[in-house]
């Protein structure tokens, strides 16, 4: 139930920080073992996120729960393969028992977890339409394609951090010596050095961050609006339209500039309207 898409994408993320490694260390077994740290977290990672949220598998759930997930398991595995041909059995459905909100996830790993306040306020239809949503991320990877993305930002964080402490010691060895002089002066110069380079690699960590913030986002926010697309493909467009106006949380204030560029989903508003039009030319084709 993969796309190459997701498999390329990912693959792309290896092979650039095993480059990047190689070109540091010149050692290709060191390469490929940080590599496979990463792997490992990419891997792993799914089942860490569901543990910590405390979600339950749906065969461990009460009859009618499970039921209602098994349920729209098995009718969104005929639909996914009539418009795609991938066969989702090994789909594995949670819930996530002490959330309140109206939401669900796709943690990698052919997991899905809903909201308890999903489960309890979607009619069957409607679940039908959130699941078949984070069905799109499962089949591009798009967890996955996440957690390598952000242990390569944490990797080349680590290195700044490395970099800047062996510039430090540097400095300090060479004003130790000049400490020999008894200068208040070099003292002072050292106090000024180590701040000034201090905050250039503080600067450029920072930097790494927000680009990496703002890169994500786009991303996700385009991942939100194929996911609804796929959704409004199986038939649920309307569903997934009517889920969002009133699931999204409401705010009244306006956001700050930092919110709009980090944002990783798209404003509820202008994912309805696509979905709309989406809809609108389903039921209305255009005539040729």
């Amino acid at each position: 139930m993969i796309r190459l898409p997701g498999i390329l994408k990912i693959f792309a993320v290896f092979l650039s920080d095993f480059l990047a490694v190689y070109a540091l260390f010149h050692n290709i077994a060191v390469a490929a073992g940080v590599v496979g740290v990463i792997a490992l977290y990419v891997w792993l990672g799914g089942y860490f996120a569901l543990f910590r949220d405390g979600a339950v598998r749906s065969k461990k759930l009460p009859d009618y729960e499970c039921s209602r997930l098994e349920t729209a398991k098995c009718q969104l595995a005929e639909e996914v393969k009539s418009i795609s041909s991938v066969d989702i059995s090994r789909l594995k459905l949670y819930l996530i028992t002490a959330d309140p909100d109206m939401q669900a996830t796709a943690y990698g790993a052919n997991s899905v977890s809903v909201s308890r306040g999903a489960f309890d306020n979607a009619d069957p239809i409607t679940l039908n339409a959130i699941l078949g949503h984070e069905i799109s991320h499962i089949l591009h990877l798009d967890a996955e394609f996440n957690r390598a993305v952000f242990a390569t930002i944490f990797l080349i964080c680590g290195a700044v951090s490395v970099v800047s402490f062996a510039a430090m010691a540097v400095i300090f060895l060479v004003f130790l010596v000049c400490s020999f002089f008894r200068s208040w002066l070099g003292v002072m110069a050292f106090k000024g050095t180590t701040r000034a380079v201090g905050g250039i690699f503080s600067l450029l960590q920072k930097g790494v961050v927000v680009i990496y913030r703002s890169f994500a986002g786009c991303l996700n926010r385009a991942a939100e609006f194929r996911a609804d697309r796929y959704s409004a493909q199986l038939g649920y467009g309307v569903q997934l339209a009517h889920f969002l106006s009133y699931a999204a949380p409401k705010t009244s204030r306006q956001l700050t500039f930092t919110e709009v560029l980090y944002r990783t989903h798209p404003p509820a508003p202008k994912r309805v309207a696509r979905l709309e039009k989406l809809v609108s030319k389903e039921t209305h084709p255009i005539k040729r």
